[in-house]
């Protein structure tokens, strides 16, 4: 038996709606004759007659009645795939769901989730905060569309990385501190300070204390934590100096906290990962151009204490 095609069913339901086959024609933009040939190709196919022909009008059947319903209810379904076509196309339906390291989240990425909600009204976001590692583990199952981290080395076969920027840690101070004139804090600067210290196991420690030991400086160790926005959070409260993230640091400054470039420069890089064999959407690629747009601006309202040095 032939199959029905898609446009006798297009004729069927365009008489069923209109009455008449010239009322069809015009709905569909073809001529009478076209229409009455679909109608008879239709019929014949289906094997059911549909009409009954009185004075030029045509009067369905109540097989016709019946197969109509099912006509409309399928021409509603693809209605509502054309506008989810629609809709993704304007990026307005569809997920976002992103990872991150804790210190881009404390006001950044959140930030920057609202701006992209507001451009994409009906997508829905989901930001997950977790350790550098947990991230990674997060894209690397394919459950996340991204994920952010600090630039630390990862071997995982099922991620892509790319670095975001290549910037640097800063000096963070107390309101009031006796350096807040300084433009550049140095080593030698913090002799003798309380200072607040990232946790042990973590690399960028090393980094940090060397620096110091190179220089000979002697600090007070007091105070400990893994988190680069519980330090600002302690120097703020005065409890000691620190040397964090310029993101995190960026965000407590409009708290109140000092901020300042730190030599001799102490690397920071922030990357991006992705599920590795496995295309970006076209949210994700929106979203990353808006935060290549609010890196640049961050990068230019810190004055460069946040820096982009991407390497190549």
């Amino acid at each position: 038996m032939a199959k029905l095609t898609y446009r006798q069913i297009e004729a069927f339901r365009a008489v069923m709606i209109s009455g008449t086959t010239s009322g069809a024609a015009e709905m569909l933009y073809v001529s009478q004759p076209a229409v009455s040939r679909l109608l008879a190709d239709f019929e014949e196919t289906v094997g059911v007659k549909m009409f009954e022909r009185r004075r030029r009008r045509l009067i369905p059947t109540p097989e016709a009645r019946f197969f109509y319903e099912e006509v409309e209810r399928a021409f509603v379904s693809l209605e509502k795939l054309s506008r989810a076509a629609e809709e993704l196309r304007e990026f307005h339906l569809g997920s976002l769901r992103i990872a991150s390291m804790p210190a881009v989240s404390v006001e950044f990425l959140p930030a920057l989730t609202d701006q992209f909600c507001q451009a994409h009204p009906g997508v829905s976001v989901t930001l997950q905060v977790r350790s550098t590692q947990q991230v990674a583990d997060l894209v690397a199952s394919q459950h996340f569309d991204l994920g952010v981290i600090s630039g630390i080395e990862l071997s995982d076969p099922g991620i892509e990385a790319r670095t975001l920027a290549d910037s640097r840690l800063v000096c963070v101070l107390p309101p009031d501190h006796r350096l807040a004139d300084c433009d550049v804090i140095r080593p030698r600067d913090l002799e003798g300070e309380i200072f607040v210290s990232l946790g042990s196991e973590q690399s960028i420690r090393h980094k940090i204390d060397s620096v110091f030991e190179r220089e000979g400086v002697s600090r007070q160790l007091m105070i400990e934590t893994q988190l680069h926005y519980a330090a600002c959070a302690f120097v703020l409260a005065g409890s000691g100096v620190s040397l964090v993230d310029p993101i995190t640091a960026w965000h407590y400054r409009r708290l109140g906290l000092i901020v300042k470039r730190f030599e001799p420069r102490v690397p920071y890089r922030y990357s991006m990962i992705f599920p590795k064999q496995r295309g970006q959407s076209g949210l994700t690629k929106s979203f990353l151009e808006l935060l290549d747009t609010s890196l640049r601006e961050l990068e230019q309202e810190s004055a460069g204490l946040f820096e982009r040095k991407l390497l190549p």
